[in-house]
This record gives C-alpha cells, sequence and structure tokens, in this order.
C-alpha cells in the first residue's frame, strides 16, 4: 500500500497541473512568452495604422486600403511563406521576422515624431508586416509540435490559442492608452520595444528549427505540397471547409454595429461590450478544453460545436433584447473556440513535421479567408433581406453543412476516437 501511496499522489498533483501541463516543458513556455509578446505586438500596431491613416486622411477608403495592404501579401504569399517555414530552419525565420517587425515599428515611429509621416508610409509597413507575417505565422505555429509530446499537444494548441487571444484583447487596448498618453509617434516606439523580449525568447530557445529532413530545392512542386497533402488527408481538408463555409455563411461580427444600432437601439458604450463578448467567449471555450485535458474524441467535439454555433447564430438572429444578446454572442465565441482548437490540433497530430509550415499555410488561408468571404457574404444578403434574415439563412446552410460531413465523412467524427 505505501508503495503505491506516491503513484497516487502524482496523480492527484498531474490532476491541479494538467491546466498547465506543456508550460512544463521549457522551450514551450519561452514560446508562449514568444508568442505574447508577438502577437500583442501585431495587433498594436494594427490599431495604431488605423487610427493614424484616419487622423491623417479622414478618409473611409484609406481605411480600406489598410486593410487591402494586408490581405494582399497573404493571399499572394501565404503559400510561399509556408514553403520556406518547411525549407529553411524555422528558428531564424521567426528571428528574422520579429526583426522586421521591429525596424517597421521603429521607423514609422521616428518619421512620426519627426512630423514627415504620411498615409503612404504607413501602408508600405502594412503590406512588409504582412509579407514578415506569412512567414511568421506558419513557422510558429509548425514548431509547436517539436516543443511537448504528442500527449501533450491539445493543451499546447489551447494555451497557444488563449495567448493569442489574450494578445487581441490588450494590444488594441494598448495601442489607444500609448496614444493618449504620448501620442503616436512615442507609441510605435511602445509597439517596437514589445519585440525585444520576443526576440530573447527565440534567443534562448533550445530546441532545433532545422528541416527534419535534407533541405529540398524550392519549386512549383515544393510550395503546391502543402496544397497536395491537405487533399490527401481528409480530416484535415473537412475542417478546413467546415470553417470556411460555416464561419463564412454566419459571419455574424460584421453585422452587430446593424443590430447594435438598429434592433437593440443602443450607444457606442453598449456596442463595445456586444463587440468584445465574442472573445470573452473564445477564452472560456479555451479554458474549458484547458481543463478537460486530452479529449478523446476530438472530431465529435468539433463537429457538436459546429453544429451549436449555427443553431445559436439562429437564436441570436431573432432576439430583440440586448442583455440577451451578450451571453449570445459570448456563446458563439464559446463554440468558435471549441472547433478551433480542434481544428489546429488535427493539424499537429496529422502532418508530417515536414510539411507543417506549407500545411499550415493553406490553413491559415482557409482560416483567414473565411472572415473576408463572410463580411462580404452577409452583407450583400443583408441587404437583400435585412441582417436578421442573413444570419438566419447563415444558421440553415451551417446545419445542413455540419449534419452532411456528420454523416458523409465518418472519418471526421472519428478522429482522436480510442481504437477498438
Amino acid at each position: 500500500m505505501n508503495e503505491a501511496q506516491p503513484d497516487s499522489d502524482d496523480r492527484e498533483r498531474w490532476a491541479r497541473l494538467k491546466l498547465w501541463a506543456s508550460l512544463r516543458h521549457r522551450d514551450f513556455a519561452l514560446h508562449i512568452g514568444v508568442v505574447f509578446f508577438t502577437i500583442t505586438a501585431h495587433w498594436m500596431r494594427q490599431a495604431e495604422n488605423l487610427y493614424q491613416v484616419y487622423e491623417l486622411s479622414a478618409s473611409t477608403f484609406q481605411l480600406g486600403l489598410t486593410g487591402l495592404a494586408q490581405a494582399v501579401p497573404m493571399f499572394a504569399f501565404g503559400v510561399f511563406g509556408g514553403t520556406l517555414a518547411d525549407l529553411m530552419d524555422r528558428r531564424r525565420l521567426i528571428e528574422l521576422a520579429i526583426l522586421g517587425n521591429f525596424l517597421i515599428a521603429a521607423v514609422l515611429g521616428i518619421v512620426t515624431i519627426t512630423g514627415d509621416v504620411q498615409v503612404w508610409h504607413i501602408l508600405i509597413g502594412t503590406a512588409l508586416t504582412s509579407m514578415l507575417n506569412v512567414v511568421l505565422t506558419p513557422a510558429r505555429m509548425a514548431m509547436i509540435a517539436r516543443l511537448v509530446p504528442s500527449s501533450h499537444l491539445m493543451n499546447a494548441v489551447s494555451l497557444n490559442s488563449s495567448v493569442s487571444q489574450a494578445g487581441h484583447i490588450i494590444g488594441p487596448s494598448l495601442a489607444g492608452l500609448a496614444i493618449a498618453w504620448t501620442g503616436a509617434g512615442p507609441a510605435y516606439l511602445l509597439n517596437a520595444l514589445l519585440y525585444l523580449p520576443a526576440a530573447a525568447g527565440m534567443i534562448a530557445l533550445r530546441t532545433s528549427g532545422a528541416p527534419s529532413r535534407p533541405r529540398e530545392a524550392v519549386s512549383l512542386e515544393s510550395v503546391l505540397a502543402g496544397i497536395r497533402f491537405m487533399r490527401r488527408e481528409r480530416v484535415i481538408l473537412a475542417f478546413s471547409l467546415m470553417d470556411f463555409a460555416i464561419i463564412g455563411v454566419g459571419y455574424y461580427q460584421s453585422l452587430l454595429p446593424v443590430f447594435a444600432k438598429d434592433i437593440y437601439q443602443v450607444g457606442p458604450a453598449a456596442f463595445g461590450l456586444l463587440a468584445s463578448a465574442p472573445a470573452a467567449g473564445g477564452i472560456i471555450g479555451i479554458l474549458s478544453l484547458l481543463l478537460a485535458g486530452d479529449v478523446k474524441r476530438k472530431g465529435l467535439v468539433a463537429l457538436w460545436a459546429f453544429l451549436s454555433f449555427s443553431s445559436l447564430l439562429a437564436v441570436f438572429a431573432v432576439n430583440r433584447h440586448f442583455w440577451l444578446a451578450l451571453p449570445l454572442v459570448m456563446a458563439l465565441g464559446v463554440t468558435n473556440s471549441l472547433q478551433a482548437v480542434i481544428r489546429q490540433t488535427a493539424f499537429q497530430v496529422l502532418t508530417p513535421d515536414h510539411l507543417r509550415g506549407r500545411t499550415f499555410a493553406v490553413f491559415a488561408i482557409f482560416a483567414q479567408g473565411a472572415g473576408s468571404f463572410g463580411a462580404m457574404q452577409v452583407g450583400f444578403v443583408a441587404s437583400l433581406i435585412g441582417a436578421p434574415g442573413a444570419l438566419l439563412l447563415g444558421s440553415a446552410v451551417g446545419i445542413v453543412l455540419t449534419l452532411s460531413f456528420w454523416i458523409g465523412w465518418p472519418e471526421v467524427r472519428r478522429f482522436g476516437a480510442p481504437r477498438a
């Protein structure tokens, strides 16, 4: 009996610590620090860019150009950036991207302080940042599976997502405070300083970022390897298609101003609460997965999350009360975060190391494209049948698509299930 006691104590200790299990691995803990500072800095500078462009031009068209400057490099070079993440040392690529982001923020700060800044400076800075991030993002995501054992992958992906969500919330808030207290120029310099601890974290990393196979030549065939792999790996392909289609047709975020002003008849402060509720729900969803540990039936969790998202969307569409809208939008954020973590876990588990960068680049284009497609699609449909009608249509399409994948792609619902 006495010999068994330490094992029992260890199990109890692990039960208490499983929320942070992957942080016990030194290099993953460093990686999380890198993620926090780079994501916070990214969203901080994006908010600064938008604020300054509108301050300089008072033009919504110019604001639209900043979005275009960000989107074009992502779609034009995204797959190529993933290829570099597989064929070159990922650590070095991340370090170079961090250095490039530091320099862009510093230059924007200097030209702003000297009074020479113009909109085109910010547009070029935005485009260069996007080009750096098409390498930074797949290289950073492809490193995760090297930093933790497979039993901790879901925990690692969940923590990575929660830190990204936190950076998404903190970055814009920090930008607003910095601009209010110091002005736009010093705010850019503060933004540059956030990249220094990220660079220190990468330098301290011990895990190799070198390619796992002998170096390939960069060619059209190597660039397209990630697309070919996704076509063969039906689980990753199914999750990507579901996310693009279901989140796209149900992209309610772009219609929140319509619901706030015309349906709930509330002011900007209440709209701010409504707009931040999905991120709060996302953090709740991620924390629930962290507490659950390594969920076995991952495919079923993702399918239920997609089905719940589509069903809640219908309830939100017909609701006419603001205080009921807040928990509904938060619940939509919960379900979206659940399927997002499962998708990223599937990517980490099923993709071989030498293809992770290229596959994640395609994977990210699907995920980020869902927002662009969704904003356009729901806006057009809402102009024809109204905002509630657009979301009801999106809900119906989402439910049908989820059930179709549930029935027609059995490997999706079997993903992660214990083998018989």
